[in-house]
């Protein structure tokens, strides 16, 4: 996919600033014009936008975050880096999408400025021991590699007449400083050793930024002029407020940290000592971080605590922005949990994030970095046009939870929700009545299927409105029920299916196959030890049962799903119509016999 920037003025684009940023070093919370982002106990990212806290990418468990202009439109997009392959995707606010993955391996960035460039810079080093830069131009291109190995980096203007940026890394706990102008390295082995985060501010008087850091010990030192000077304070993340400094010298940055019990401090350059910031909450808190006001004079506090985001105003008061609710539904049959069903703060469609063994291991994958709208167990098709299995497109559509009984916190072995199926004008183009059910032996075991296995039901009910509804015919052949199965079951699998039908299944793409049964059936080695899955089709079902596999004899990734088929044969249904599809989902410990799953399957059936 090509992506097509306006090109403005390089001395228009020199003037743009990438300092909205404020960066922690704890590297799981920032701001920029975007709010403050951050890290909930999950991984998710989550953002406060001034007025309300919302997902953009929700479901993608992150490693990093960061935040910088580097498409240059005037306003910050969200850097992550995910939690699995560890490489670079950019979300944007202005068009809601996501650009990436770019890379892997990747552990620290920073955003600066090169030499005579106009655009920013994505300063990034790797876990094998590379370094790179990487920018809008070459987003379809390999990185452009720079020497250099290192832990963590932080940009700054370390001289004061100087028109580009500099970066102060962390090599072997070592300060380095690399010039982009001469490309090269400088120790800076007076600052001292084991060194483990820093940053980057004017903090002094002096007309070039300076450099904070804290060693391995917790200490903060602040470092100019080849002199690390020790701050005398404990501290577990560090950050700054732009342009907050004090009365005498306001354009100078204020200097936040959390000390050793977690309590906000305030660096005071009057007196060169820290004072406690006024906070009237006990709990600990885990993050800080500032954001600048929109018209650049001073900033805001921000922490995080108790897993949930606060910002500190005036004499202390703590208000409390967003407060952290359940978003899932736990599934359980004979006390032990089967199925986790996350329908709250899920921006596209619910799904079944997780489903476990009868031994209670999780087959699922959510969100993984090459497929971000794999979620799980899930269903998805197109409808008038509308696009509701993908997601970040510009047709994208959501399946919008309206009702759910049980509400979370309930122990059930049964769910049903209704839902809106609503496209990107969030106009409702059908609704869904879903119902999910989940067991462990039960009535299979009673009628001599002789195995252990986890069953769960899915039925959903569409129904077409006033103006009827069409089930699209689109060149997506896996649309409608899918699997997305956990990492360690991509390879060395094995399909199979009955043998009722004498239809053959037909190469769709690649190692992609389309198969006309009863039940399609995939055994493979989950964390070293054999499970098998199979998803069974109702003979009542409205369409035939199509089961969609790849990753046969281990090509790619590991998929099994049953499509509509509306690629070959679209369904018009006519208004107020319904159709209802049933599908049950079949999971053992081990590999089990095609003998096995036709006893299960026939029970389902009948």
């Amino acid at each position: 996919m090509k992506y097509y920037y306006i090109i403005i003025l390089g001395v228009l684009l020199s003037m743009l600033p990438f300092a909205n940023a404020v960066e922690s070093t704890n590297h799981t919370i920032i701001s920029g014009t975007f709010g403050v982002a951050w890290l909930d106990g999950d991984g998710i990212v989550r953002v406060f936008d001034g007025q309300k806290v919302t997902e953009p990418v929700p479901n993608v468990k992150i490693y990093r975050v960061a935040a910088a202009d580097l498409l240059e439109e005037g306003n910050d997009q969200l850097l992550f880096l995910d939690n699995e392959k560890k490489s670079l995707h950019l979300y944007n606010f202005k068009t809601k999408m996501i650009l990436g993955p770019f890379g892997s391996n990747v552990k620290s960035i920073t955003a600066g400025r090169f030499p005579n460039e106009s655009y920013l810079s994505l300063f990034a080093s790797t876990f094998s021991g590379q370094s790179f830069r990487w920018t809008k131009e070459v987003m379809e291109k390999g990185w452009l590699p720079i020497s250099g190995d290192f832990t963590e980096v932080a940009s700054g203007k370390f001289t004061s007449n100087s028109q580009s940026d500099d970066f102060a890394v962390v090599t072997d706990g070592i300060l380095y400083l690399f010039s982009t102008k001469w490309q090269t390295y400088s120790s800076q082995s007076d600052a001292g050793q084991n060194i483990v985060a820093l940053l980057t501010g004017n903090f002094t008087d002096s007309l070039a930024d300076e450099i904070v850091f804290f060693d391995k010990t917790g200490t903060a030192f602040l470092f100019q002029n080849q002199v690390a000077e020790n701050l005398k304070q404990k501290v577990i993340c560090l950050t700054l407020g732009k342009n907050g400094g004090d009365i005498a010298s306001p354009n100078l940055d204020t200097l936040y940290g959390l000390d050793g019990r977690g309590k906000p401090v305030v660096y005071d350059r009057v007196s060169k000592s820290w004072k406690e910031v006024p906070f009237q909450n006990a709990f600990s808190c885990t993050n800080i971080v500032t954001r600048t006001n929109p018209d650049g004079k001073g900033h805001e506090l921000f922490v995080v605590g108790n897993n949930d985001l606060y910002q500190i105003v005036a004499d202390g008061t703590t208000k409390q922005l967003s407060e952290q609710q359940s978003t899932k539904i736990l599934l359980k049959n004979n006390g032990n949990v089967i199925a986790d069903y996350r329908f709250k703060n899920v921006r596209f469609k619910p799904y079944i994030e997780k489903l476990r063994t009868p031994s209670g291991r999780n087959i699922l994958r959510d969100a993984p970095y090459d497929h971000l709208h794999h979620h799980g167990l899930m269903f998805a098709i197109a409808v008038n046009g509308c696009n509701f299995w993908e997601e970040f497109t510009p047709k994208h559509g959501k399946e919008i939870t309206v009702s759910i009984n049980p509400q979370p916190n309930e122990e059930t072995p049964s769910l049903e929700s209704e839902l809106d199926w609503k496209d990107s004008e969030s106009k409702t183009l059908i609704k869904e009545n879903r119902k999910i059910s989940v067991s462990t032996n039960s009535v299979e075991k009673a009628r001599e299927t002789g195995e252990n296995v986890t069953l769960l039901d899915w039925q959903t009910t569409l129904k077409a409105n006033d103006q009827g509804a069409n089930l699209d015919k689109s060149n997506h052949h896996y649309f409608g029920l899918g699997l997305r199965f956990d990492q360690t079951m991509d390879k060395d699998g094995r399909f199979f299916s009955n043998s009722e039908t004498n239809k053959p299944e037909e190469v769709a793409r690649g190692d992609e196959r389309l198969t006309p049964c009863q039940w399609m059936a995939y055994t493979a080695k989950l964390n070293g030890e054999p499970v098998t899955v199979a998803v069974f089709g109702h003979p009542s079902n409205p369409i035939p049962t199509m089961a969609f596999t790849m990753g046969n004899a281990g090509k790619s990734f590991a998929y099994l799903g049953i499509t509509l088929n509306l690629h070959r044969q679209p369904v018009e249904m006519k208004p107020n119509s319904t159709l209802t599809f049933r599908y049950r989902i079949a999971v053992w410990d081990g590999e089990t016999t095609p003998e096995t799953i036709a006893k299960t399957y026939f029970v389902f059936a009948q």
